[in-house]
């Protein structure tokens, strides 16, 4: 009896996946343990210290506020939104104490977690090897647009890939139930907490959804998430009402819309450099080669063409579209597109794995190759601050620039971390001020808006004059009647 024999066909890109697992594997560790590595040493920025700060202020038993955001006032009580971001971290520091690489720390589990589920959910939906799964996570957490959330900054946009895969266990689940139904409903708050730009994306995703499929369970489900929205809303105007800061919340959204259109913002990732020319790629290879515009691959390309194009005009629309919001682009344009290309020939559209494999290990390279700097520049802010301690008594105001947030908060010294543009506002802070702690980039902004005559007392040493933040100096007020 003859025993079938299936013809020879070309290899796919799943087989080449088996045969280059190993050095896939210890890539895709190896850039984990690294980034780890650079949690420690990067410092901290802008939106880091704005969102930070409250949860370090209540850790510390001074109240839900921040001196790192001058919009509400030194010393205000926190009004402005994601307010769930600083309360979880105001539980974290109680456990395992404040510093940079704890908060930093805390942003890359939570972004890690998001990328284990949102894998964990597409290998049940797709064959996917052990290996493929470990380099997807090592995606997430490495691209360009995804990285700097939770690993060379730290900002609540962490949390996009634990929404995202919380969005899809009750979109796609196994059998719709009300199990799913309290999930979708149980969002809505969340992404209220968490940040406001999570309710306006997820509310779209549900929505379009249901203009995709047109079933009854996505119509209700968008219901209960719309039901849950409201719910959250209700809850922060009682929150907030209840500590008075719901109209200084009001006024700061207002800010937000209706701000100009920059195109040139929109694509800031570099990661869209990669991908849209790829996205395109996917089509017109379909299209031209003569299988067609509409198959499984094209559709793939096409979806991923609607996502570049399409979220950042509509975002933009309803709030204001930002840099950090990249992730709503590519996070779903990896879940949509790679399982369906990940079992197609090199020709059939396996070649885009091929492209995500060189943005993976350029973003690896881009971003890990200023570690060695960070290093340096992180023994030069501690030294700042040790000198400043030994410079300044302890009650005496000083102005520091937000790379030195956590050094000068943890060195007991009275200091304020100011959103330059806003000093004017607060004469009477910028009268008390008498020590400036700052990176060289921030000198000229702040003494012109403090005024008076300082004197350098101290400059850091550095190799790298060039970096971003440069060289740090220490300058004291000196008195007018000098």
């Amino acid at each position: 009896m003859s025993t079938f024999a299936p013809a020879p066909t070309a290899i796919a890109t799943s087989e080449l996946f088996v045969r280059w697992s190993r050095t896939l594997s210890v890539i895709a560790i190896i850039s984990l343990v690294l980034s780890l590595v650079a949690v420690l040493f990067n410092p901290a920025w802008t939106d880091e210290v704005f969102y930070v700060e409250p949860g370090a202020s209540l850790a510390f038993g001074e109240g839900f506020r921040s001196n790192g955001i001058s919009q509400l006032g030194y010393g205000a009580t926190w009004g402005l939104s994601n307010p769930g971001t600083s309360v979880l971290m105001a539980g974290w520091f109680k456990v395992v104490g404040f510093s940079q690489f704890s908060a930093h720390l805390f942003f890359f589990l939570v972004q890690l977690a998001g990328a284990v589920l949102l894998v964990r959910w597409a290998r049940a939906r797709h064959p996917m090897s052990r290996t493929a799964a470990v380099t997807l996570v090592a995606l997430c957490m490495m691209m360009h647009s995804l990285a700097g959330n939770a690993i060379f900054h730290a900002r609540h946009d962490a949390f996009a890939l634990l929404l995202f895969a919380w969005f899809l266990s009750y979109a796609f689940p196994v059998t719709a139930n009300g199990r799913t139904r309290l999930l979708a409903f149980f969002l809505g708050p969340a992404c209220v907490f968490l940040g406001l730009q999570f309710c306006g994306y997820f509310a779209l995703a549900a929505a379009g959804l249901f203009l995709w499929r047109r079933t009854r369970e996505d119509f209700v489900s968008g219901l209960c998430l719309a039901a849950g929205l409201v719910v959250g809303v209700l809850l922060l105007r009682w929150a907030y009402g209840h500590i008075g800061v719901w109209q200084a919340f009001l006024d700061n959204r207002g800010e937000n819309f209706g701000r100009s259109f920059h195109l040139n913002k929109f694509y800031v990732s570099k990661d869209f450099i990669v991908l849209i020319p790829a996205c395109l790629g996917l089509v017109l290879a379909e299209g031209l080669a003569g299988r067609g515009w509409r198959n499984e691959v094209a559709a793939a390309g096409w979806f991923g063409c609607a996502l570049l194009l399409g979220v950042p005009i509509v975002i933009q629309l309803i709030g204001l579209w930002q840099a950090p919001f990249s992730w709503m682009i590519t996070v779903p344009l990896l879940v949509a597109i790679l399982p369906t290309c990940v079992t197609r020939t090199f020709s059939r559209g396996g070649w885009f794995i091929g492209v995500i494999a060189i943005l993976f290990l350029l973003s690896c390279y881009v971003r890990l190759k200023e570690l060695p700097m960070a290093v340096e520049q992180a023994g030069c802010r501690r030294q700042t601050v040790v000198e400043l301690r030994r410079l300044a008594p302890p009650d005496e105001v000083a102005l520091g620039s937000m790379s030195l947030y956590y050094d000068l908060r943890a060195s007991g010294q009275k200091a304020y971390w100011p959103y330059d543009r806003f000093l004017p506002a607060h004469p009477d802070l910028a009268e008390k001020v008498r020590w400036l702690v700052l990176a060289e980039v921030d000198r000229p902004i702040l003494t012109e808006h403090l005024g008076g005559a300082w004197e350098q007392v101290y400059v850091s040493e550095s190799a790298a004059p060039r970096g971003a933040q440069g060289p740090y100096v220490i300058l004291r007020r000196v008195p007018a009647s000098r």
